[in-house]
């Protein structure tokens, strides 16, 4: 389960604040219920991303005031020839919970240990899902070989071999939060799954949207054995007809 950027909001919200109460009060109901998820694959990410995932990202706070930790849960499935990411809801086993509780409150980075990572594997799906007042999730996830012209020249993300780009939008009772924006850009491999950049934008309600960002880095722990790969397969011309027209913009 995701922990908020409780100092993030602290700091950058506050002005908004006594607006975002205003336009909770006079906002209409939003339907309740899980956020409606949706995930776009550009290009050919690796075959190794399918699988169940703890990311864990971290970001330097202004003016010296520490360190922020985020972490979600991902499970990437296979339909068909695509990858679907989608992010759980139900949050992590009481032990871990607690450090990264304990983390934020000191703000230290939060780093699992295997056995924290074996704990979070083992009770998978077995919490109720958190009500984050989300209403849709966007997920993206681009290979490098579709990255854009702004991948390729932000020096965040243009060594990545893979991204995923993630807006997160919020229903009105949530304000004054609008929406987030993460872009978790991999970098290389190592013994834990994958490590690499992390960007995440915060936009708040007020006169006009504010936007905040922040730069940090994350580490993509696997908590399920990578898949094995399937066998080659001669395609056929339709199929090799087909794959030639989809290019990037692939759902």
């Amino acid at each position: 389960m995701r922990a908020l950027f409780t100092a993030v909001f602290t700091f950058a919200l506050s002005t908004a604040a006594l607006i975002g109460r205003a336009e909770e009060q006079n906002a209409p109901a939003a339907p309740e219920g899980p956020p409606e998820q949706h995930s776009t694959i550009r290009g050919t990410p690796p075959a190794d991303l399918e699988g169940r995932w703890l990311t864990v990202a971290s970001v330097e706070l202004p003016r010296q005031q520490g360190i922020a930790t985020t972490a979600e849960l991902w499970e990437i499935t296979r339909e068909g020839d695509q990858l679907v990411l989608k992010m759980q809801l139900f949050g992590l086993p009481d032990g871990q919970t607690k450090a990264l509780e304990e983390a934020e409150k000191s703000k230290q980075a939060w780093r699992p240990s295997a056995e924290d990572i074996a704990e979070i594997a083992a009770a998978w799906g077995t919490r109720p899902d958190a009500d984050l007042r989300l209403a849709t999730i966007e997920n993206e996830v681009i290979g490098r070989d579709c990255f854009d012209d702004e991948l390729k020249r932000d020096p965040k993300t243009r060594d990545a071999v893979w991204v995923v780009r993630q807006r997160q939008h919020f229903r009105p009772s949530a304000a004054p939060t609008i929406r987030h924006i993460h872009v978790y850009s991999a970098l290389k491999t190592n013994d834990s799954g994958y490590v690499g950049n992390y960007a995440t934008a915060i936009i708040a309600a007020a006169p006009l949207p504010i936007p905040v960002a922040f730069d940090g880095t994350f580490q993509a722990y696997r908590l399920s054995p990578a898949p094995a790969p399937a066998p080659a397969r001669a395609k056929g011309f339709l199929a090799r007809l087909a794959d030639l027209f989809a290019g990037c913009g692939r759902h």
